[in-house]
C-alpha cells in the first residue's frame, strides 16, 4: 500500500472581500510575506511526517503556500478574521493531491471556511475537498462539501459566502456570523 500524503497548495489567497468594497480583511493572503504573518500552523500528528511551505515555485505564478501531512492526524495553517457581515467573496488559486490511502487510512486535502459566532463557535462550514471514496466526511444543514474534480492541477476558486449560506447551509443564521476562520488542511484518519 502506498503511504498516504496529500498536499494543498494556495496561491493569491484573495480575500474575504466585500464584494462592493472590495477591502481585503486576511493579513498576508497572497503569501508575499513569511506564513507566520497572519497564519498559524498547528499539528495534530499520531505518526508520519508534516510540512509547511512558502514558495514561488509550486506550479502557479505568484507565491504559494502549501500543507502536506502523511499519515495519522492533521495539518492546517489557520487564520481567524472578524467579518463586518456574510456578505463577502473568497477567492483562491489551489492544486489539491491526495495519494494512497483505504478504508482504514483516507486521506483528505481541503481548504475549510468555517463560519463562527462572535465566541469564536463554529455555526457551519465549506469544505473544498479533494479525497478517496472511503471518506466519511458528509453534507448536512451545517456543512457544504465543493469536490475537487481535478486534482494535481492549479483552478481558480470563487465562494460567495451569502449565496453559500442562503443555499447549501440553512442551519447557519447569517446574522449570526461574525468570524470566519479559512484553514488549509490536509488530514489522514488513520496509519
Amino acid at each position: 500500500m502506498k503511504t498516504p500524503t496529500f498536499t494543498l497548495g494556495l496561491m493569491l489567497l484573495t480575500g474575504l472581500a466585500a464584494p462592493l468594497a472590495a477591502q481585503e480583511l486576511l493579513t498576508n493572503g497572497d503569501f508575499e510575506q513569511a506564513l507566520d504573518v497572519g497564519w498559524k500552523d498547528t499539528v495534530y500528528t499520531l505518526a508520519g511526517t508534516y510540512l509547511f511551505e512558502r514558495s514561488d515555485t509550486l506550479g502557479a505564478t505568484g507565491n504559494a503556500a502549501r500543507v502536506n501531512k502523511g499519515l495519522a492526524s492533521f495539518a492546517a495553517l489557520t487564520q481567524q478574521v472578524n467579518v463586518p457581515n456574510h456578505r463577502l467573496l473568497l477567492s483562491f488559486d489551489g492544486r489539491f493531491r491526495i495519494g494512497g490511502g483505504s478504508s482504514t487510512c483516507w486521506p483528505v486535502a481541503a481548504l475549510i471556511v468555517r463560519y463562527q459566532n462572535g465566541s469564536g463557535i463554529e455555526l457551519g462550514n465549506t469544505k473544498f475537498v479533494l479525497h478517496n471514496e472511503f471518506c466519511t466526511w458528509a453534507n448536512s444543514d451545517t456543512a457544504h462539501l465543493v469536490e475537487i474534480t481535478a486534482p494535481e492541477e492549479w483552478h481558480f476558486h470563487q465562494l460567495d459566502l451569502a449565496r453559500e449560506l442562503s443555499d447549501f447551509l440553512p442551519g447557519v443564521n447569517p446574522a449570526d456570523v461574525a468570524q470566519v476562520r479559512i484553514e488549509i488542511f490536509a488530514y489522514d484518519n488513520g496509519t
